[in-house]
């Protein structure tokens, strides 16, 4: 089985939550840093820039990954697991943040799209995977692997949702002892 799907950055709950834990998480840890190295106020609104910083950038890469209808994704479920493999739109935004990082002398930036680089194809065998969580309002479903591996997020569309979700299931059971 095999299908392709557009994502929407700015209207995904998924996304807007990734978002939240990759950099929200940090921001508030730089605060409290700073906090400790100053006083803190300083840490307060180096903890609040840094999120508002991340949140404009953000803000400004999905309008106009959404202008372009969205991150393009490709999908194969075989009987060995699932292949994901991103679109053009994904591979150009990694490209640009790696190389950007790097020419702007930014290391996060850099390794952000190295790390966003080296997962635009992923595979992940049946007998990996360790828990399964299904958005039925959303046709999403996310497969976490047996080891701390970056899950894989399926968006199904509306017509093969329920077959995708019950071929998934059934190879996830099966596998377990």
């Amino acid at each position: 089985m095999q299908w392709h799907s557009k994502v929407r950055m700015l209207s995904s709950k998924r996304l807007w939550k990734m978002f939240l834990l990759v950099f929200g998480i940090p921001a508030l840890l730089l605060g409290i840093l700073v906090s400790f190295i100053a006083d803190p106020a300083t840490g307060a609104l180096a903890c609040g820039g840094g999120f508002a910083l991340f949140a404009v950038v953000w803000a400004l890469v999905g309008v106009a990954v959404d202008l372009g209808g969205g991150f393009s994704a490709s999908y194969v479920v075989t009987d060995k697991g699932v292949h994901f493999a991103s679109g053009k739109g994904a591979r150009a935004a990694a490209e640009i943040a790696a190389v950007g990082g790097l020419l702007a002398g930014k290391p996060g930036m850099a390794g952000a799209g190295m790390l966003a680089r080296a997962e635009q194809d992923t595979f992940l065998a049946w007998d990996a995977i360790g828990k399964v969580s299904v958005s039925d309002g959303s046709f999403y479903i996310e497969l976490r692997g047996k080891s701390a591996a970056k899950p894989v997020g399926l968006y199904c569309t509306p017509e093969n949702f329920h077959s995708v979700r019950e071929l998934v299931l059934g190879r996830v059971v099966a596998g377990r002892p």
